[in-house]
């Protein structure tokens, strides 16, 4: 099966939402169905498994992408309601998104932009406690 036969009969699997997300990255599938980066003048990235994609949250595949750790996936799924996806355009500034877009996510009580990047900058557990106090301190406020 040729890269673009392949590439839609899986997306044919996947949801709206799952199949821009592919689109967004430029992910290809492999014949061992993977779906990888095969950007000019760098390596295969492999980023997940097809049933991984198939079978997970919007989140968790948005997470796996940024490379952020399961704590991080478990705690802003249990507070997703107090963010905002968003994204960054160059002549309009940040603007509201849906999730599979993001690449930021807003603290809706405090307006702080959280860029995803910088999330998994966070490697130290006890740093990334006082990052989700300090937000838990404000929307007690």
């Amino acid at each position: 099966m040729d890269q673009i036969t392949r590439d839609n009969f899986l997306k044919n699997e996947l949801s709206e939402e799952k199949v821009l997300m592919i689109e967004k990255f430029h992910l290809e599938s492999s014949p061992d169905l993977y779906w990888v980066s095969r950007r000019e003048n760098s390596h295969e990235q492999i980023f997940f498994k097809h049933s991984f994609i198939k079978n997970s949250s919007i989140l968790l595949i948005l997470f796996r992408i940024n490379r952020l750790c399961f704590g991080k996936v478990k705690y802003f799924a249990e507070n997703i309601n107090n963010f905002e996806p968003m994204f960054y355009d160059y002549k309009l500034g940040f603007q509201t998104t849906q999730l599979w877009n993001a690449d930021f996510l807003q603290h809706k009580k405090s307006g702080l932009i959280i860029d995803l990047r910088y999330l998994a900058g966070i490697t130290e557990i006890e740093k990334f406690r006082e990052f989700c106090s300090s937000l838990e301190e404000k929307d007690k406020n």
